[in-house]
């Protein structure tokens, strides 16, 4: 049943809110301007201006605040097994 698939995906997407990052990526020249005390953000993550998505081979993460690639990861045309629909659901929330 189609309503029953979509449910659980919803229920695994809800399970799967938890933040359990241990390391941040992060841009090194934000890295550098925040650790040298020249802003008043109180965390990293308060500082960086870091877009997140998609490229035609792959991920790529990118700083807004000064304008460069932080990373870019190439699936080397592998298909993903993740659903990232759980994605967009908590995005238009």
């Amino acid at each position: 049943d189609l309503h029953l698939s979509i449910r659980r995906q919803r229920q695994m997407c809800i399970r799967d809110r938890t933040n359990s990052i241990n390391g941040y990526v992060i841009c090194s020249q934000c890295q550098s301007e925040f650790e040298s005390g020249t802003t008043d953000a109180g965390t990293i993550q308060e500082y960086s201006r870091l877009d997140v998505g998609f490229t035609d081979i792959g991920l790529q993460v990118w700083c807004r605040r000064h304008e460069i690639n932080v990373c870019h990861i190439d699936f080397e045309g592998n298909e993903l097994e993740t659903d990232f629909r759980c994605l967009l659901e908590y995005s238009d929330n």
